[in-house]
């Protein structure tokens, strides 16, 4: 039902673009630009982009300075076969709640859903994945730390057990 994705610097911009569907010529055939329209975010508008946003963040946070740091991390979570049509919205506003409660709200770049590509709706939610930084104070960016073999186990259960305490059957 999810998978997960870490990204270094020089990805982060196209896999924003990527997700607001801002790439004049996207490679993905699997995308029907006449479905797009159905597509729609479940966090706040913000005055500034999504790329400015991530910046913005990135620059209160510590963050080594090696080109292989992955600064971005991104779920897809796909609605199951078995989710009825009229839970759709629910199950993705529950599961973005539940990611932005797990990773923070403030770190949480893009949550957007997807109905313009071929399968099941699927939701990208896109955050930086930030620790308390023991050595310099303060929060710091660690993919590594955030998303642990620990925390890959126990992901997809948590997730159901917050979607089943929310009503969504599935």
């Amino acid at each position: 039902m999810a998978s997960v994705a870490k990204f270094d610097m020089g990805a982060v911009p196209n896999q924003l673009r990527h997700n607001e569907r801002l790439i004049a010529t996207p490679s993905n055939p699997d995308i029907d630009p006449e479905r797009s329209s159905q597509n729609y975010s479940l966090l706040a508008p913000r005055e500034i982009s999504s790329y400015d946003y991530f910046l913005e963040r990135k620059g209160e946070l510590y963050c080594y300075n090696r080109a292989d740091i992955k600064v971005l991390a991104s779920w897809v979570v796909t609605a199951p076969a078995d989710l009825a049509q009229e839970q759709e919205r629910l199950f993705f506003e529950k599961t973005s709640e539940f990611l932005q409660e797990r990773y923070g709200a403030e770190n949480a770049i893009q949550s957007i859903v997807h109905y313009d590509e071929g399968g099941r709706p699927h939701l990208h939610y896109t955050f930086i994945p930030v620790v308390e930084d023991l050595k310099h104070g303060g929060e710091k960016i660690c993919a590594n730390d955030v998303l642990t073999p620990q925390e890959l186990r126990c992901f997809h259960p948590a997730l159901q057990k917050y979607l089943d305490e929310a009503g969504v059957n599935c």
